[in-house]
């Protein structure tokens, strides 16, 4: 129940609370004779001289809350005498809040917008006191204003309880107290509620206490028995109010934990930009064998690195963490195919056990990882880092009530943006290793696509806790200067060798090779003692040993082939030599499993973006018209690992490189003579070029992709500009994919943009299937294959004889593309259902010249024209078609089958001619 006498206990219970809740490292920052006006001062202050908005805004708004609660003090000195530490501690409170918060101004700023609406809500204090200002002679306050005052002190302790919660969210060691705002008067047995949830009261608090306040203080003369009526209501809004806090128990406990959850996912999801950001899981290696990183573990760089205690005392001190935050980090260095990916996995995997606290007197911790990977453009940024990291850790600490608590501040919808940006996601990154102890563990920072700005922004939220990381890299990174510290041996770099992992590869190759020779793989009769040999030429690459294992277990070899190699192994010493003999056994597969294979080397190394996993399932399943082999895609790229020799995995349903050393082998001249080279580019992009091309022509139904649907009337033209440059889309990036114009460089890497295709087909799939549901390869085939041949047709990339006919593999695709209107009909409407008006203006001109290069009367020379004036024609039409129709196709692709052309000119099929002539 609430007290209703002239007892004013709730303040002197709040400023304990404060007492006891702010840190002793943070007394000397707590002004205990803070005022209002010495506020306004200072944030005036750091209004002025901060150059972050951000922190400018919230300046703004603390102040807001200190002028509009300002005159609460006022009234309680017309109603008692007033403590100097109920005001001093309520704005020293607010002052540190500001500081310790300005640290992480994502959530400052969601304090700062909590304040505001408090300002708000709050019942108007200025007007108020004037009001009683002026009839304090005649007023009845002059008997009650010492209930008045006892009913004022609930807002008191409720706001500064919720500054209390605030000031947790920042700190890691801050005690909890038995009061606040949701249990203060129940009992122990009271459900915890999340911030939210408890923000969601007070607001609902403060709207009662305005209008309570209000009537009480009305200046005009008022009846003694009303007063008493409505304060007798208010006081038992709030026993209703402690009621529902200690009996709402209508939920089950799995129904509270779940709708937590949400907050938690939803802050996730927020975090990863809706993508499918990977952990430690994209790491490409394969499993390792138990205890082989055990030798690592016990070195003394790791030793030293991980057997330091984290300091609860020291995990809030902002100055002291600053100072050393470079002996925290470990670099782990080793070249390439050491085995880094397998140590950085064993080492993410034993810290996140170690981090369930099994010494009661160790503070738990917890564990986040990523994994760089250049191969793959989603984990490749240090923005990917970032946003995967912090994810992690708040999915890691979703139980913890801090941690929940910064989720609700983070979720409040003012100026909340649907996707985080890499500064948000960073602020999240800081207050988690703020939170919690933490270990990060990642691994292949040089393959990062922007290392310094990865390393500054990881300075960034080193210096601000307690995290240990240790990164795994090859040696040629550059470190920044800011990770070396005087007089020490700070940056702490742990460079691998040969020497340290000799004795475990040793035994995993006897290992392995004897369980083969056991089982038959290399004979009835073999010299047992020539296998500490293939120890002994690995040099320590972990890479080499597990590739040349996974290529002695191909059923392509015969066991006397193995046996050879063995007696043979220095042949293969190196990872180039084995990829070369690998890429040899690989040319004895059938016709179609070479084709397959590479297509998908080609796929992975030079597509414009990344496929989703259905995507190059529909792209490998693309055949030529002429073969009469029918292609599972889906069984196919599950069987690419095996038929492969395992330069090809499985990660996350994805087919990637084993390790990015395959691709560059592929790419490099030594490669040039394997029919799976990727070196020619021309030839990699004519190839990939025609795989779009067949696929328009012979698996997209030749058909419009969505019912017709009629112009309306309401639609005025739109006229496009006369320019000669492709005009960019109206919403800039709608299709996902830059426009191909004249101006456009052939090596520019076009990145689909996500969040707008997301947006698109969320709003789409809202009313109905997306047309190209079914069709997962059709937005890649319409929109990149002119970007391919643009590309095979360049002489930049190699010096390459472009009259062989080798070099035109794109051609009988071309042709059979460009004989078919129904064909090309179809590609026009995607491009426009993907906001990108087809161009080809850039082709005619590279192709016309080609056609001096090969003899008219050979049957490729008539299919060269054929194609070359088959095109000019179709790039004039798209000219003609853009600038008089683009605003209506536009809003309505399906248009281009009910195009009204009279004449022998006709260009474009009209569908309803097409089914009659098909019925007929």
């Amino acid at each position: 129940m609430v007290d209703t006498s002239h007892d004013l206990h709730l303040f002197d219970e709040a400023t304990e609370a404060i007492q006891a809740t702010v840190l002793e490292l943070h007394r000397g920052d707590f002004l205990h004779n803070a005022s209002a006006p010495l506020l306004l001062n200072e944030l005036q202050a750091s209004h002025t001289n901060s150059l972050d908005h951000r922190l400018v805004v919230c300046s703004r708004k603390f102040a807001l809350l200190v002028r509009n609660f300002a005159p609460y003090f006022d009234i309680l000195t017309l109603c008692v005498q007033l403590r100097s530490e109920w005001p001093s501690w309520f704005w020293g409170s607010v002052r540190l809040i500001f500081k310790v918060g300005s640290n992480y101004p994502v959530f400052l700023d969601k304090v700062a917008d909590m304040f505001e609406t408090i300002a708000h809500i709050a019942s108007p204090f200025r007007q108020i006191y004037d009001t009683c200002k002026r009839s304090e002679s005649s007023s009845h306050l002059n008997v009650e204003n010492h209930h008045l005052a006892a009913l004022m002190s609930t807002v008191y302790a409720d706001v500064v309880y919720l500054f209390l919660d605030l000031y947790r969210i920042f700190c890691r060691e801050a005690p909890g107290y038995g009061f606040n705002q949701s249990t203060r008067g129940a009992n122990q047995s009271v459900l915890w509620r999340p911030l939210d949830y408890r923000f969601a009261r007070l607001e609902s608090k403060l709207v009662h206490h305005r209008r309570w306040l209000e009537k009480e203080t009305e200046g005009k003369v008022q009846n003694y028995a009303e007063v008493a009526l409505r304060r007798r209501e208010y006081v038992d809004f709030l026993n209703r109010q402690t009621e529902i806090t200690g009996n709402d128990r209508a939920d089950s406990d799995e129904q509270i934990l779940a709708r937590r959850i949400r907050r938690i996912d939803k802050a996730r999801k927020w975090l990863l930009n809706g993508t499918s950001t990977p952990l430690c899981d994209n790491c490409r290696a394969l499993q390792p064998a138990a205890g082989s990183c055990d030798w690592f573990f016990k070195t003394p760089a790791y030793c030293r690195w991980k057997d330091v205690r984290f300091d609860r005392k020291k995990a809030d001190d902002i100055n002291a963490l600053g100072g050393d935050w470079q002996h925290r980090i470990l670099f782990v260095q080793a070249r390439e195919g050491f085995g880094k990916t397998t140590i950085a996995k064993e080492v993410a995997v034993t810290l996140g056990m170690d981090g369930e606290g099994l010494d009661p007197s160790d503070e738990p911790s917890a564990t986040a990882s990523f994994h760089f990977d250049i191969t793959r453009p989603e984990s490749s940024h240090a923005s990917h880092a970032i946003h995967s990291l912090a994810s992690q850790l708040l999915h890691t600490n979703r139980h913890d009530r801090v941690t929940l608590d910064a989720v609700c501040l983070l979720l409040r919808k003012t100026s909340f943006r649907e996707r985080a940006t890499t500064e948000e996601a960073l602020d999240v990154l800081s207050l988690m290793l703020r939170q919690h102890a933490t270990y990060l563990v990642v691994d292949g920072v040089d393959e990062c696509s922007n290392i310094e700005t990865f390393l500054a922004s990881l300075a960034q939220a080193c210096r601000k806790s307690d995290t240990r990381v240790v990164l795994f890299s090859r040696p040629n990174i550059k470190i920044p200067l800011e990770y070396q510290k005087w007089a020490s041996d700070a940056p702490h770099i742990f460079t691998l060798t040969s020497e340290y992992n000799a004795a475990t590869i040793e035994h995993y190759v006897a290992q392995s090779l004897n369980q083969m020779a056991d089982q038959g793989f290399f004979g009835i009769a073999i010299d047992r003692t020539i296998i500490p040999r293939v120890a002994q030429v690995s040099n320590g690459e972990l890479l080499w040993v597990r590739t040349l294992l996974n290529f002695l277990q191909s059923p392509l070899l015969s066991a006397e082939e193995r046996y050879a190699i063995l007696q043979n192994i220095h042949l293969l010493q190196g990872l180039a030599p084995l990829y070369r003999n690998i890429l040899g056994v690989l040319e004895r597969r059938s016709a179609l499993e070479k084709r397959i294979m590479a297509d998908a080397f080609r796929w992975l190394s030079f597509s414009i973006h990344s496929l989703s996993p259905s995507a190059m399932r529909a792209a490998l399943s693309t055949i030529d018209k002429t073969s009469l082999e029918e292609v599972n895609g889906h069984k196919l790229i599950n069987t690419l690992p095996e038929l492969s020799c395992s330069l090809l995995h499985m990660s996350n349903e994805s087919m990637v490189f084993v390790h990015r050393s395959v691709p560059a082998y592929l790419q490099a001249s030594a490669s040039q003579v394997s029919e799976f080279s990727l070196h020619n580019e021309n030839n990699v992009h004519a190839q990939l070029a025609a795989r779009c091309l067949s696929h328009l022509a012979h698996h997209v139904p030749q058909q419009p992709l969505e019912v017709l649907r009629p112009r309306s009337p309401l639609l005025p033209p739109v006229t496009a500009p006369s320019s000669g440059v492709s005009q960019r889309t109206n919403r800039s990036g709608d299709s996902g994919y830059k426009s191909l114009s004249s101006s456009d460089g052939d090596n520019v890497i076009m990145q689909p943009n996500e969040q707008s295709v997301r947006s698109n087909s969320q709003d789409t799939s809202m009313h109905t299937t997306p047309f190209d549901s079914h069709l997962p390869f059709l937005r890649y085939a319409a929109l990149c294959w002119p970007i391919h041949l643009s590309r095979a047709l360049s002489h930049g990339h190699h010096n390459v004889n472009l009259s062989s006919p080798e070099s035109y593999p794109y051609l009988p695709a071309l042709s059979i593309f460009l004989a078919s209107r129904l064909a090309i009909t179809v590609w026009v409407e995607a491009s426009y259902h993907y906001n990108l008006p087809p161009s080809l203006s850039r082709l005619v001109g590279p192709l016309s010249d080609l056609k001096g290069e090969v003899s008219p009367a050979t049957v490729k020379g008539k299919e060269l024209r054929f194609a070359v004036n088959a095109l000019r024609e179709l790039s004039e039409r798209l000219v003609h078609l853009k600038r008089e129709c683009e605003g209506a196709l536009r809003q309505n692709p399906s248009l281009i089958w009910q195009m009204e052309e009279v004449g022998e000119g006709a260009y474009w099929p009209v569908w309803e001619e097409v089914v009659n002539e098909c019925q007929v």
